[in-house]
């Protein structure tokens, strides 16, 4: 997810810590808001409102939210650089610790993506 502030963007990750293991009643998710600036407050609300409407109402499930805090604004080259999405992804889950390797794809994998 994307979130523009003031021509600014901050980006969220979302990651499930019990996706791979079987026979999980409950699940903990972490939140990690990516940003390089400081959020308005109506922003960082907005980062909350969202997290609760996707998260807040599931049967046995918990998250948390962390802000992540990055030197340099993530630019790509948008449409013609799709893969450094995935190079920055991977880069982050590094940075946190998390054990995720990202799935193998190619750079026409991204013309499947919608919003609808």
């Amino acid at each position: 997810m994307v979130l523009s502030d003031e021509e600014q963007n901050a980006y969220l990750l979302i990651h499930d810590k019990n996706k791979n293991l079987k026979n999980v009643k409950d699940k903990f998710i972490d939140v990690y808001l990516i940003t390089n600036f400081e959020l308005s407050d109506l922003s960082y609300q907005d980062v909350l409102s969202f997290s609760e409407d996707l998260l807040g109402m599931k049967y046995h499930c918990s998250y948390h939210l962390h802000t992540l805090k990055v030197e340099e604004e993530f630019v790509f080259d948008f449409p013609f650089d799709m893969m450094a999405i995935r190079k920055y992804v991977q880069e982050m889950l590094i940075r946190l610790d998390i054990k995720e390797q990202l799935p193998n794809f190619q750079e026409a994998d991204f013309d499947h993506l919608s919003q609808d």
